[in-house]
């Protein structure tokens, strides 16, 4: 079976077993993961994986992809907000001037 090309930048394994990882991490979803992430790092800091057999290093860099995902897409709503604005400004001012 091909394996999969992960959505982000990993040093810490790579083939089947990443796409694994990546795929357990996308069921449990960002929420989740984070939360269990935050709590290996306050109270099990000595252990060797986060959740089941993943390391706290690809979990980090997971929940970072997701993080720049997030904020690109408000990056992309804002700039999508901003411009129906000045649309709607010049509009406005259109209308405005023909009067």
């Amino acid at each position: 079976m091909k394996s999969q090309r992960l959505p982000f930048e990993n040093r810490w394994t790579n083939g089947e077993r990443a796409w694994q990882w990546h795929c357990e991490l996308e069921r449990l979803g960002v929420s989740t993961v984070r939360t269990m992430f935050a709590e290996h790092v306050t109270h099990q800091s000595r252990r060797q994986a986060v959740v089941y057999d993943i390391p706290p290093e690809f979990v980090r860099d997971w929940l970072a992809f997701h993080d720049r995902n997030e904020a690109r897409r408000q990056r992309l709503w804002q700039l999508s907000f901003a411009a129906a604005a000045i649309i709607a400004l010049a509009v406005a001012t259109a209308a405005l001037l023909r009067t």
